[in-house]
C-alpha cells in the first residue's frame, strides 16, 4: 500500500535567502519521495512555488503552519509519515507538542528525523547545557540570576565581557553582549524577566566551527561537512564569512571535534542530518558545544558546491530507513553516503545585507543576525575566494582603487578596527596598506590569522602589479590569485580588452573544474563548476545553445522571484531540446538529476548587488538565431517605490511579443500602496480579469511604441499607460502562478517560435508586502499571502 508523506514547507513573514534555500531543498525532496513511490502532501504558507511542485506533489495545501492545521492535514490526508527537516526552527515546538499529546502515537503517524530528546535540546539552551554537562562535555561558566547585584557578582568572578539574556524555557531569546557595568545596568532597567536571566562568560575571542553529521537507523554515521568562521564568536555565525573545509585548526583538535560530534549524533539517536555549532579555544586546547539543530540549516548549503554531496537525496532516503551505504541518488546511481569526503578546493559563504547602498550602512555586527542572504564562491586558494567574494559584494573598487578610509588618521583607523561594523573589512585593508602589523590588526578585530595573511598577500600583489606595469610574471601570479581583468586594467591604466589580449598570449588558461574532483564520488554527485587559472590546455566544452548569466541582488524578494523565473526558463529550454549552461552565483545545481551545466562564477567585471534591478542575461546561439542576447530584469522595490510616490493605485500588465508581433498578455495585477510612516510602507497586489478594453489599450501601445521588444511591463493608471518597465516587477511570481504558460511563451518568443494564448489558473491569491527602512541603513521586507473572496474568484473566471 502506498504511504502518504507530509512535507512541512516554508512560512511567510521576513523574506530571506534562507527560505529560498529551503524551497530548493523541498524541490529535491519532492523529487526523491516521488521516485521512491510515495504520495506527498506539501503543507506550506508560500504561494509562489517552483512550478514542478504542482507536478511532483500529490497535494499542495496552502495554510498557516500551526498546531491546528497540522492535525487537520494529517487526519484529512491520512498521513503515515511527517517530514519536517526543511521547516523553520520556530516550528519545532509544534512537533514537541504533538509528541507530548501522543497525537502521532494515537493516529499511527511516524515523525521522521525528530524525537522528543533532540527537540528539547534544540529548543532550550538550558536543557542543552544540562544535558552536555551530564555527558561529560565542558560547559561555559554560567548562572541563572534575577537582579543586577547577582549579575555583578558573576562579573567579579569571571570579568567582562559577558553575555546575558532573558531566561525562557519555551522559546529562544536573544543574547546581549555586555562590556561595562553601565551597559549591564541599562539592560536590567529596560527588560523584565519572570524566570530570571541567563548570564555566561563571554567567549568572544574563540573560533566558531560548524559541523554537520548524518546517521541512519542502523547507527552508521559520518561527518559530512565542516566550516570555520572568519569572524570570532560574538558575531552571529550567519553574519560571518565561513570557509570550508576547516583550514586553520590543528588536526588533533579537528579529530577531537569530529569524535565529539559523532558521539553526540549517536547518543541523540539522530536519523537524518544534524548541525552543531562549536566554540574552539586554541589557547587552552578546549572546545564547547554551543547549539544543536536537527533541521536543515542554510549555512551548510556549501557542502554541495564543495564536495558534490547529494545532501537532500541522502537525507530523504536515510529518513525512510535506508542504510547510508545503500543510497540511490536521483540519477539512479548507488553510492556510499557514509564516506567522509575531502574537496581539493576551498568554498566560502559570504553574507549579504539587504540595503540599497553599502556605503551608507552603519550597522554593527553582534549576536543578533542581520544578514538576510549569502553567496557561495569556489577557488583553489584562499586569496581567490576572497577576490571572488569582494567582486560580487562590490568591495573591490573601495579596497584596491578608491580607498575611502585614506583620509582617516591612524587613531581613527584603530577605532574602526575595534568596531564590528559591516564595512570594517575596508578599514582592515587600509591598515594593512599603511603597514600595520597583522598581529596588531588581529588584536583589534580577532579576525582569523590566516585570513588576515591572505588579505595582506593580495594587497602586496596589487602594489607589485601597479609598480611593475607590463610584467607578465606578476600578471600570471595575480590571475592565479583571483585578480579580475577590470582590476588589472585599472592598475596598469589600460583597457580590459587589452588585458584580455595579453592574458590570451600566456600559457595560463581559465579552466572550469567540477566539484567534486578529488575523491571517488564518481556517481550520484551534484556537479557544479568553478573557474581557476592553470597552465593547462583549455578543455573543450559543449556548444551551448542557451547560456544564462545571473547576477545576485541584495533585495531578497527580487532574488527569490528571479531564481524561480530562471529555474522555469532553464526547465522549459531543456524540455524544448536545447543544451543549457548557467553562469553565476545566484543559481546552482542542487540534485544529481539536473541536466544543465552550472558554472558558479559569473562572466562579468562589475557587481549588480545594490542595483534597483535583479539582472539575468540570456544568450541564444541556435541554427535559427545566432548570437542573440536578451537582458532580463526584475525591478525591485527600490525602483517601484518611486512609482508609488506619485500614485497609490497602479495596474501592471506583462506582455510578451513574438517575431510576428503577436502579443501574449498577462492577467492585470492591481497594486495598492499605503505609506504607514516615513520609513514604512506596504503594497497589496491582487490579480484581476483582463477586459477587452484594457487589452486593446495595451496592444495598441505596444505596437505603436514597443514593436521591437520581446517583453516588458506596462504600468497603468486610470486605464492609460503611465510608464513602461523594460522587464518585470516582483509581481512576476504571481503572474507565473496565475498564467501557467507564462514561461513557455517567454522561451518561445526568445527563440522565435509563435506564442500561444494566455492560460488561466485556479491558483488565485493576493499578496501584501511590508517594507521597513531601518535607521542603520538596512531594510526588511515581510510577506503575507491571502485567499481571494469566493465572489471575486467567480467573477475572475
Amino acid at each position: 500500500m502506498t504511504k502518504n508523506v507530509l512535507i512541512i514547507g516554508t512560512t511567510t513573514g521576513l523574506v530571506s535567502g534562507e527560505k529560498l534555500d529551503q524551497e530548493k531543498a523541498i524541490y529535491a525532496t519532492l523529487e526523491t519521495f516521488h521516485k521512491e513511490g510515495y504520495k506527498t502532501v506539501l503543507l506550506t504558507e508560500n504561494r509562489e512555488l517552483f512550478p514542478e511542485f504542482h507536478i511532483l506533489a500529490t497535494h499542495i495545501v496552502f495554510r498557516e503552519i500551526n498546531l491546528s492545521n497540522l492535525k487537520t492535514v494529517i487526519l484529512q490526508y491520512q498521513i503515515d509519515l511527517v517530514f519536517p527537516t526543511y521547516t523553520a526552527n520556530s516550528n519545532l515546538h509544534l512537533f514537541r507538542n504533538l509528541i507530548k499529546q501522543d497525537f502521532f502515537k494515537k493516529h499511527q503517524v511516524k515523525l521522521l528525523n525528530l524525537n522528543q530528546q533532540n527537540l528539547n535540546l534544540a529548543i532550550s539552551h538550558k536543557t542543552l547545557t544540562s544535558y552536555l554537562q551530564n555527558k561529560g562535555f565542558r560547559i561555559i561558566e554560567h548562572e541563572l540570576i534575577s537582579n543586577l547585584d547577582e549579575a555583578m557578582a558573576f562579573v567579579d568572578k569571571h570579568h567582562f565581557p559577558v553575555i546575558i539574556r532573558v531566561n525562557n524555557k519555551e522559546q529562544r531569546t536573544y543574547w546581549n553582549s555586555i562590556n561595562t557595568k553601565a551597559e549591564l545596568a541599562k539592560l536590567f532597567a529596560t527588560t523584565t524577566a519572570v524566570e530570571g536571566y541567563e548570564i555566561e562568560r563571554s567567549i568572544n575571542n574563540f573560533k566558531e566551527v560548524t559541523m554537520t553529521s548524518i546517521r541512519d537507523r542502523f547507527d552508521n554515521a559520518a561527518l559530512i561537512y565542516s566550516s570555520e568562521d572568519i569572524d570570532p564568536i560574538g558575531i552571529h555565525s550567519n553574519d560571518s564569512i565561513s570557509v570550508t573545509p576547516v583550514f586553520s585548526i590543528a588536526n588533533s583538535m579537528f579529530q577531537r571535534l569530529r569524535d565529539a560530534i559523532l558521539k553526540l549524533t549517536r547518543i541523540l539517536k539522530i536519523v537524518g542530518v544534524c548541525t552543531f555549532n562549536l566554540a574552539v579555544d586554541e589557547q587552552t586546547n578546549s572546545f564547547y558545544v554551543l547549539e544543536i539543530s536537527p533541521l536543515f540549516q542554510s549555512k551548510i548549503l556549501p557542502i554541495i558546491a564543495s564536495t558534490g554531496y547529494p545532501l537532500f537525496e541522502v537525507i530523504c532516503q536515510v529518513s525512510l530507513g535506508k542504510r547510508l551505504q545503500e543510497v540511490v541518488s536521483l540519477d539512479g546511481s548507488k553510492f556510499n553516503a557514509a564516506v567522509e569526503l575531502t574537496p581539493n578546493h576551498i568554498t566560502a559563504r559570504f553574507p549579504i545585507w539587504q540595503t540599497h547602498n553599502l556605503s551608507k550602512l552603519n550597522n554593527n555586527l553582534g549576536p543578533h543576525k542581520s544578514s538576510l542572504g549569502a553567496i557561495i564562491v569556489n577557488g583553489n586558494n584562499l586569496e581567490t575566494i576572497i577576490m571572488k567574494g569582494f567582486q560580487i559584494l562590490d568591495l573591490t573598487d573601495d579596497i584596491f582603487i578608491n580607498h575611502p578610509d585614506a583620509n582617516l588618521s591612524d587613531e581613527q583607523i584603530e577605532s574602526a578596527l575595534f568596531h564590528t561594523n559591516i564595512r570594517r573589512i575596508i578599514a582592515v585593508c587600509e591598515a594593512l596598506n599603511r603597514g600595520f602589523d597583522v598581529h596588531e590588526i588581529y588584536s583589534f578585530t580577532k579576525y582569523n590569522h590566516v585570513f588576515l595573511e591572505a588579505l595582506k598577500h593580495l594587497l602586496d600583489l596589487a602594489r607589485l602589479l601597479e609598480y611593475q606595469k607590463g610584467n607578465l610574471e606578476v600578471l600570471s601570479t595575480c590571475k592565479r590569485y583571483g585578480f579580475s581583468d577590470f582590476l588589472i586594467a585599472h592598475l596598469w591604466k589600460i583597457t580590459t580588452e587589452q588585458v584580455q589580449k595579453i592574458t590570451a598570449q600566456l600559457s595560463l588558461q581559465p579552466i572550469a573544474l567540477p566539484a567534486p574532483s578529488s575523491f571517488s564520488l564518481d556517481q550520484g554527485a551534484v556537479n557544479n563548476y568553478y573557474t581557476v587559472f592553470l597552465d593547462d590546455p583549455l578543455p573543450s566544452l559543449p556548444t551551448y545553445q542557451i547560456i544564462i548569466n545571473d547576477y545576485p541582488n541584495s533585495d531578497m524578494i527580487s532574488n527569490y522571484e528571479m531564481t524561480i523565473l530562471a529555474q522555469q526558463l532553464i526547465h522549459q529550454f531543456q524540455m524544448d531540446g536545447y543544451l543549457v549552461a548557467v553562469h553565476g552565483s545566484l543559481l546552482s545545481k542542487i540534485d544529481s538529476n539536473t541536466i544543465s551545466d552550472y558554472f558558479m562564477d559569473s562572466i562579468y567585471n562589475r557587481s549588480y548587488l545594490y542595483s534597483d534591478q535583479n539582472r539575468l542575461n540570456i544568450t541564444i546561439n541556435t541554427l535559427e538565431n545566432q548570437h542573440l542576447s536578451y537582458p532580463l530584469a526584475i525591478h525591485n522595490f527600490n525602483y517601484q517605490q518611486a512609482i508609488f510616490e506619485n500614485q497609490n493605485v497602479t495596474t501592471e500588465i506583462a506582455f510578451i511579443q513574438d517575431a510576428s508581433q503577436q502579443l501574449w498578455l498577462s492577467s492585470p495585477i492591481t497594486n495598492v500602496a499605503k505609506q504607514n510612516s516615513s520609513q514604512r510602507f506596504e503594497v497589496t497586489s491582487v490579480p484581476g480579469k483582463l477586459s477587452a478594453t484594457l487589452a486593446r489599450t495595451v496592444i495598441n501601445y505596444v505596437h505603436q511604441h514597443l514593436s521591437n521588444l520581446k517583453f516588458g511591463t506596462l504600468i497603468m493608471s486610470d486605464a492609460t499607460v503611465s510608464q513602461f518597465i523594460p522587464g518585470f516587477t516582483t509581481n512576476v511570481g504571481i503572474i507565473s502562478q496565475i498564467n501557467p504558460n507564462f514561461t513557455d511563451v517567454l522561451c518561445h518568443a526568445l527563440v522565435g517560435i509563435a506564442t500561444p494564448k494566455s492560460q488561466k489558473s485556479k491558483n488565485l491569491f493576493g499578496r501584501k508586502i511590508s517594507f521597513s527602512q531601518l535607521s542603520n541603513g538596512l531594510y526588511n521586507t515581510k510577506l503575507h499571502y491571502f485567499d481571494l473572496p469566493e465572489g471575486y474568484r467567480k467573477a475572475f473566471k
